[in-house]
């Protein structure tokens, strides 16, 4: 009978694996999002929305207050050409600004 060869694969390299084939479904994470839109929307509307998720291809962002609401509004086909650009075609047809707080952590 002949016996098999067993070796043991670190557990890091395992869950690096499966964490990446969770993303490998073409869509962006969280940090992909947060760093287009801070580039796209640009360094002082970024510290005043945030992408809180994306879902059923809208990104949802929250802002501090309605003036916000408004200047986002304003901006919002050059604000979802830069995301499609950088993200690419089929993640983003839509952008939704809700006011929200800022979650820390």
């Amino acid at each position: 009978m002949t016996q098999i060869k067993r070796t043991a694969i670190p557990l890091s390299s395992v869950l690096a694996k499966v964490l990446e084939s969770m993303q490998s479904d073409g869509k962006p994470n969280q940090e992909q999002i947060q760093a287009v839109w801070a580039r796209v929307a640009g360094e002082e509307a970024a510290r005043h929305s945030w992408p809180q998720r994306l879902y059923q291809l809208a990104l949802v962002v929250e802002v501090e207050n309605s003036g916000w609401i408004y200047t986002l509004n304003l901006r919002k086909a050059e604000l979802l050409e830069g995301l499609i650009e950088l993200l690419g075609t089929g993640t983003v047809r839509r952008l939704e600004f809700r006011i929200g707080e800022r979650k820390n952590g």
